[in-house]
């Protein structure tokens, strides 16, 4: 796909500050809630396995972001819904996690995802968009996989407490930054970055 090979020009487009490091991110969310995620499990020949569920009409939000490269940072915010104030919130909540950096964020063009350099935005931090219906371009969705391996087949009595369990899910990831460098793979992602950081460190000499 093309964008895989023009990222670098891309992320040089922006003509990000000169002598601060950059941050680049990838971001997405995901909802829950207590319609059950039931999912196949392994069980003995002639058995039928049986899933207790609780279904519920509550649902919430959590925005993700996984650091390419450098420091393989996570940052996760719950809301209980999704709009341009959270959206802008939570990219505070990324700006601020490395005040002298400049962040750029790379996700998708969802409605409530605001524009680069639109009114609210952090002033150490751009935004680039996905091409439309590429989901596997985002390592977050994976992210997001690996989130319902662990609350699928099991019931819940409240949103309070699918969210103890998703906070437990996603805890390695803000806590080990191996387990996002993992995620994020070796691929074209972290090669297209680097080759950026190249040109990026050869224009400011």
């Amino acid at each position: 796909m093309a964008f895989r090979e023009t990222l670098a020009v891309a992320l040089a487009a922006l003509a990000l500050p000169v002598g601060k490091p950059v941050r680049l991110w990838v971001a997405d969310e995901m909802r829950y809630g207590l319609q059950p995620v039931t999912r196949r499990v392994w069980s003995l020949r002639g058995e039928r396995p049986v899933c207790s569920v609780r279904p519920g009409y509550q649902w919430g939000y959590v925005y993700g972001a996984l650091e390419v490269a450098g420091q393989s940072g996570a940052q996760f915010l719950y809301c209980p819904t999704v709009n341009l104030h959270c959206s802008r919130r939570f990219l505070h909540q990324i700006a601020a996690s490395d005040p002298a950096a400049t962040h750029v964020v790379l996700w998708d063009g969802a409605g409530f995802h605001p524009k680069d350099q639109s009114r609210g935005q952090p002033a150490n931090l751009r935004l680039l968009t996905f091409p439309s219906y590429s989901p596997e371009l985002n390592p977050v969705e994976k992210l997001w996989d690996l989130v319902k391996d662990h609350l699928c087949n099991q019931p819940y009595a409240s949103l309070n407490a699918l969210e103890a369990v998703l906070t437990e899910s996603l805890q390695p990831f803000w806590q080990t930054p191996e387990q996002v460098s993992d995620l994020i793979g070796q691929g074209w992602l972290r090669l297209r970055f680097q080759d950026f950081l190249r040109r990026h460190s050869t224009s400011n000499q």
